[in-house]
């Protein structure tokens, strides 16, 4: 039971950790740190008479305080005591209330009170919640008490509705206390420096004036409240298990609360005696006292009490109490057995004593910490029997508290009249806070707003920016929304020197901002202030800019770069609207400047025309920036998630970073721009007028500018201490503060400054600073004035907070919308003097933001450098992105062709051809030229049942396509898809037709059709030479495909020998077609001007009829044929050198069939995504992308599928999804990201559509001139995913075509399988015309 040194430090660790969270998460302490709402501790000031009830032990008290007229001194106190029977204390709340209420009566009516109606304070010593100073919800009886009904319910109102009952008096119950706040009020009322409460009694408690900012369940954080501890519950989590012994366990177990408030069980007088019985029993029956016998008295329990213990510890008659308690318990004790007894109820009230000094001890360190001082002095109100009657108790409690706190000088006051005259004293400065307070909030009323009234003006603001955005009321809006032409953000990657001009108030500042990239990155600056005098900023715009370039002469000479051309960022804090990056006009002057000639002008321009005129220097001026746009890029340097700016200041306005797709006044709706809301004018059009004070209007009324800024003029710390003043003006006039007195200097504007409020609202010095303030305005200050003083500028500036914190809350949920996600994380770039220098602005503020937008996760970052480093910055970045624009459009140029290559490449394209059809060069040429045999198109008289068969990858294709021939012509198709296995694909020539075959039987059984013989066509999409339509020699294997003793070899007659093998069924093979000749027919069997196929997708290729007389392979030259141009290849012999780029090059050395298959490397589904992700690797490299961080996903090849290209380039798409399909490839891209890469995909699609349009132009050309037309009207089946789902290649496609081919007038028709039912009509056609004899 005796403690040492480290268990104590230990103990007064927990301790305060317990404090912490009960103030910070009350539900999760053994310490409730429940708030007492009393605020003030008496001043002096109080007058009056006032009842009090004291209730918590055995005996109940009602009291009559008089307090004299100067408040000084208590004139009388009465009291009566009334017995608190057992049987009481379990009474249910009707009966118990209604005894209370009894003893009251008695009292007034003894007292001669009953025609009066007093002020009364009711002490109640038991744990209640209180969320006013009047109410208090019992949490829990203790003391012996289980009154039922109580529990969970206001006492407060249980009390007043007994006095109700009885109606024969009236009292005003104005507080609620616990014992602990009484005893710390009573002797606060002797001592003003008693800010501490403390009960070891009975119970054992403590309390404490604790500042309001630190105690989360009471709203605001001006001033101090008194907090309740109620520490008997410490313990109570296990924090004390190592230094509780067995016999606090058997006390515990023993009690009618098992399990709680356990540190009162263990320095309480309540449970002391029993304490000292429990290790009397123990050491007994050890036969280590008493010679082993005990007694039936000392086996009863509570047969040894307090004052017993108090008694024996007495210096000077200690052992004969201690006997004599003995021989009472009817034991036989021995003078040795005596003193053991005494040492023991030494050491147990000892261990309490110590217990309690260490927990006070933290308090006290607590408050020190608080005040942020050196030493603390103070004064403990201290009560209780254990305490007060115990004096060896009281010593080494004082000893051991001072010896824990050796900073702090620690007055001990014992508390007179018990804690009922505390609950008067509570009553009195309620009271007397009540009247004055009462007044003052009638006056400063309007000034608050609760969280409907801030949601509304978050709503309003939302509304008023909509507005200012759209171009029909954009005229018209409070809120200008301006465009700033700023669309990125500093990436680490920006270099070199730049000057920045900072001038929004008396002073110019300009910064010569030195910044370096790479691995050594840095940003220096070096600044110099420039007065503007007051003829300067009231006289005219020349004067104004003449001496702005004298300025930056001086400053250029100062720094040694004069003769260095420099670019220039101009911050130039007024409203003005922009063109662009490099232009503002001035829309109006603010802050008193009024310079002539400057209105409606661009401020570059006149700077410009006075560097012009000065001849001495020259700077290249890039932008022009608002302070906002300034603070958000100067954030935006070491933060990247910052896209919003505010200044709060002597002016207030912000910025944020705006989906370009949402502002009306700019063209385009890619990416972002940096807005400036230009918020000081919120309000102008009334939408304000609810909230608006009689101050503020008179604020206006006085103002340059009446009617305008509104919500500037509500805010900002250009007005905010001449509203102060005007406040305390009325309040002086109508006798609240000051006794009435008015001076000539508070009626004075402008002599409260901004600066004043801050430093009177400061937690430290703050009433000192109001008193000296006040003082210096020829006024005589009570502390209750600068109180109220104080209070007003807490009101005020914290309804500026608040209506900042809406308007930013208006965007913050903009930013949400905008980005759709269900919860923000963002930066908010901060500047401004009342920002900055407020003592408690930043964290109300902060509070509000948080509490009105809980979904937005935001960090509020300090400006460090102002808004010229900002303009630097905006021209850092805006040198960079022209440089690194200049790169990123020289390099996409090499995608771009002109009228004249693409002519080029047609006229190329006729040459390959041409060499392709003749014999003597057909070898050697690139593009084959080869001859299907197909020699007519469908006529529609084509009829019956086929089979066509589909192999082109790893599935394979069984079709039965009906065709039926006269008025209403049909086809009907039925298929089934196979699989062909790894081990087919690449095994032998004879397994793999095999399986093809095996195919065919299952679907002519599914199709029960295994008896006839049908003709069959089969789609066979690999290279092939043909030397009629029923034969194709393979030339090689693509797509995978390995199967041995294929190439060089007839694929049908391969087919027709495995269905020999399996004699099942049987088929007659009529033709072998490519998939392009498949498209022709399928779409020549719609539109019979349909005479070329195209299939622009994975691959790509080309076919068209042909006149047989230029097709040198194939005897005959009377008809048509139908020519497979195999044009993937042209290129091959290095004529398209010219127009390939570094990434063409770079995709083809890592492909599979290196220099071979070039045109289809530039215009098909299989490369583009390739060529993308070249051209974005290097550009990544370059530091133009993704920061300059390549991901793993990316450095994978293929990974850029043509398919992103397609998605990237939708015209639905916003950049958000945009950036999600460049998440799935591992890239964390920003909007500007997303748009470069857009670009990257529109410049490789783009190019390759019009190569396909060449190459195109160059065929239907080819067929005009063959059949010596002056105009052709023809037909192209185009089949292939790329054409079909890419949102603008087959629009640029066909552009490209009538452009180059103009002659021709080319119909585009898209082909429906044209693989499967294209094979069929053909063998249709063939049969017909085998039919016909042709």
């Amino acid at each position: 039971m005796q403690l040492n040194k480290d268990q104590i430090e230990d103990i007064m660790v927990r301790f305060e950790v317990e404090m912490l969270k009960g103030l910070d998460f009350p539900n999760s302490s053994s310490l409730k740190m429940l708030p007492t709402h009393v605020r003030s501790t008496p001043d002096g000031s109080e007058k009056g008479e006032f009842l009090a009830l004291d209730l918590g032990g055995s005996m109940f008290r009602v009291l009559r305080v008089k307090v004299s007229e100067d408040g000084r001194q208590i004139v009388h106190i009465s009291s009566n005591i009334y017995p608190m029977t057992e049987d009481m204390k379990h009474e249910n709340s009707r009966q118990f209330f209604d005894y209370i209420a009894e003893c009251l009566a008695d009292f007034i009516e003894k007292q001669q009170l009953k025609d009066r109606k007093l002020p009364l304070g009711f002490t109640f010593s038991f744990p209640c919640r209180q969320s006013k100073l009047d109410e208090g919800i019992l949490i829990s009886w203790s003391k012996g008490f289980f009154v039922k009904g109580v529990q969970g319910v206001d006492v407060v109102s249980l009390l007043r509705e007994a006095i109700s009952r009885r109606g024969d008096y009236e009292v005003d119950v104005l507080a609620l206390v616990n014992d602990t706040v009484g005893t710390m009020m009573t002797c606060a009322f002797d001592d003003p420096y008693c800010e501490v409460g403390v009960v070891i009694g009975t119970g054992t408690n403590a309390c404490y004036m604790e500042e309001l900012r630190h105690i989360q369940l009471v709203e605001g954080d001006e001033g101090r409240m008194c907090i309740n501890t109620e520490w008997g519950g410490f313990g109570d989590d296990g924090s004390l298990e190592d230094i509780r012994t067995v016999f606090d366990r058997e006390v515990d177990d023993g009690s009618i609360n098992p399990g709680k408030h356990l540190f009162e069980k263990m320095a309480s007088a309540m449970y002391m005696g029993e304490l000292v019985r429990i290790i009397l029993v123990r050491i007994v029956r050890n036969g280590m006292l008493f010679k082993g016998k005990t007694s039936s008295k000392l086996l009863t329990k509570g047969s040894i009490n307090i004052e017993d213990i108090i008694a024996i510890q007495n210096y000077n008659t200690g052992l004969e109490s201690a006997m004599e308690m003995l021989k009472n318990l009817e034991l036989e004790p021995s003078e040795e057995d005596g003193v053991a007894v005494k040492q023991i109820c030494k050491i147990v009230s000892l261990r309490s004593a110590t217990l309690c000094s260490a927990t006070l001890a933290v308090i006290l360190q607590h408050i020190k910490k608080n005040k942020k001082i050196k030493r603390l002095r103070t004064t403990v109100g201290i009560t209780g029997t254990l305490y007060r009657q115990n004096m060896q108790y009281a010593k080494y409690f004082h000893k051991m508290v001072r010896s824990l706190v050796p900073d702090c000088d620690v007055r001990f006051f014992l508390a007179e009249h018990g804690t009922g005259k505390g609950a008067a004293m509570v009553t009195a400065v309620a009271q007397r806070l009540v009247h004055q307070r009462k007044y003052i909030d009638k006056t400063l009323a309007p000034f608050r707003l609760n969280r409907d009234q801030l949601l509304d003006i978050m709503d309003k603001m939302r509304s008023n920016m909509e507005r200012g955005l759209k171009t029909d009321t954009h005229n018209g809006a409070a809120v200008k929304m301006l465009p700033t032409y700023i669309r990125k953000f500093p990436t680490g990657n920006e270099n070199g020197k730049f000057i920045a001009l900072d001038l929004g108030g008396t002073n110019l500042r300009i910064l010569l901002v030195v910044i370096q990239s790479g691995m050594r990155k840095s940003l220096r600056m070096y600044s110099k202030i420039f007065s503007i005098p007051l003829e300067i900023m009231q006289g005219t715009g020349e004067e104004l800019f003449d001496h702005i370039v004298e300025c930056i002469a001086d400053f250029l000479e100062y720094m040694g770069v004069k003769g260095t051309r420099l670019s220039l960022g101009f911050t130039f804090s007024f409203p003005c609207e922009q063109t662009q990056l490099d232009q503002g006009i001035l829309i109006s002057w603010t802050k008193g400047f009024s310079a002539t000639g400057v209105e409606g002008q661009d401020v570059v321009s006149l700077l410009k025309e006075a560097i012009k005129r000065n001849e001495d220097y020259d700077v290249d001026i890039m932008a022009v920036v608002n302070d906002t746009v300034g603070t958000m890029m100067t954030c935006g340097f070491d933060d990247q998630r910052c896209e919003v700016g505010l200044i709060i200041g002597t002016g207030t306005n912000a910025c944020y970073m705006e989906e370009l797709r949402h502002i009306d006044l700019m063209e385009g709706d890619e990416g972002r721009m940096c807005i400036n809301i230009e918020w000081g004018g919120f309000g102008d059009d009334g939408s304000l007028e609810s909230i608006r004070t009689e101050f503020d209007r008179e604020i206006d009324r006085g103002s340059l500018n009446p009617g305008k800024q509104l919500f500037e003029k509500m805010i900002s710390g250009m007005y905010m201490g001449e509203l102060v003043r005007l406040i305390l003006v009325k309040m002086a006039k109508e006798g609240l503060i000051f006794e009435g007195n008015i001076t000539p200097e508070l009626l004075t504007k402008g002599k409260l400054e901004t600066k004043h409020v801050s430093a009177i609202e400061k937690s430290k010095g703050g009433l000192l600073k109001a008193k000296e303030i006040l003082t210096r305005l020829g006024l005589e200050p009570s502390d209750e004035d600068c109180i109220a003083v104080q209070h007003v500028c807490t009101i005020v500036s914290f309804r500026s907070a608040n209506l900042c914190a809406a308007a930013l809350g208006a965007i913050l949920t903009r930013l949400r919308d905008n980005k759709g996600v269900p919860r923000l994380r963002t930066t908010v770039g901060m500047d401004g003097s009342l920002y900055k220098m407020h003592p408690q602005f930043a964290r109300r503020l902060q509070k509000t933001v948080r509490r009105l937008v809980p979904d937005c996760e935001v960090r509020f970052l300090l400006s460090e450098s102002g808004s010229g480093k900002g303009a630097a910055m905006v021209t850092a970045v805006a040198a960079r992105l022209a440089s690194q624009r200049k790169e990123i459009d020289e390099t996409l140029a090499s995608f771009t062709l002109t009228q004249e290559q693409l002519f080029e490449v047609k006229k190329r394209m006729r040459t390959e051809m041409e060499l392709g059809l003749k014999k003597k060069s057909h070898e050697t040429a690139t593009v084959k030229m080869l001859p299907t045999f197909v020699r007519s198109t469908p006529d529609g008289t084509e009829n019956g049942d086929f089979v066509a068969l589909d192999l082109g990858g790893t599935n394979f294709r069984v079709l039965l396509v009906k065709i039926r021939s006269g008025k209403r012509r049909t086809v009907e198709m039925h298929n089934k898809i196979y699989a062909i296995p790894l081990e087919i694909m690449q095994g032998t020539g004879e397994e793999l037709f095999d399986h093809i075959v095996h195919c065919i039987s299952d679907f002519l059984d599914y199709m029960g059709m295994k008896g006839a013989r049908l003709p069959l066509g089969f789609t066979f999409s690999f290279p092939c030479e043909q030397k009629s339509l029923d034969e194709g020699i393979l030339l090689t294997w693509t797509k995978g495909f390995k199967a041995t003793d294929c190439e060089g070899e007839d694929v049908v007659t391969m087919l027709r020998d495995a269905i020999k093998r399996r004699d099942e069924f049987e088929l007659d093979v009529v033709s072998i077609v490519n998939d392009t000749v498949g498209t022709m027919m399928t779409c020549a069997y719609e539109d019979p001007h349909c005479e070329v196929g195209m299939i622009v997708g994975t691959g790509s290729n080309t076919c068209y009829m042909e006149e047989a007389r230029n097709t040198e392979l194939v005897e005959g030259d009377e008809g048509l044929m139908c020519v497979n141009m195999e044009w993937g290849a042209f290129g091959d012999n290095g004529c398209l050198d010219d127009i390939r780029t570094e990434y063409d090059n770079a995709v083809d050395d890592l492909s599979l069939n290196q220099g071979k298959q070039t045109y289809e490397k530039m215009i098909s589904g299989m490369y583009l995504g390739e060529i993308v992700r070249n051209v974005v690797i290097d550009f990544t490299r370059r530091g133009f992308l993704f920061r300059g961080q390549i991901s793993e996903r990316l450095k994978t090849r293929s990974i850029f599928e043509t398919k992103f290209l397609s998605q990237i380039e939708s015209d639905r798409l916003a950049l958000l999804q945009v950036r999600a399909i460049l998440q799935q490839l591992g890239l964390d891209s920003t909007c500007d990201d997303s748009i470069i890469v857009k670009e990257v995909c529109g410049a490789v699609s783009k190019r390759a559509a019009q190569l396909c349009g060449a190459g195109m132009a160059a065929v239907v050309d080819k067929i005009r001139e063959n059949r010596d037309l002056d105009h052709l009207e023809i037909t192209v089946g185009v089949d292939g995913t790329l054409y079909k789902l890419h949102p603008h290649f087959s629009k640029i496609m066909h552009k490209t075509v009538k452009e180059l081919a103009p002659k021709c007038n080319v119909t585009f028709l898209l082909s429906e399988d044209g693989s499967g039912k294209g094979a069929a009509l053909i063998t249709a056609v063939a049969c017909r015309l085998r039919e016909s004899g042709q």
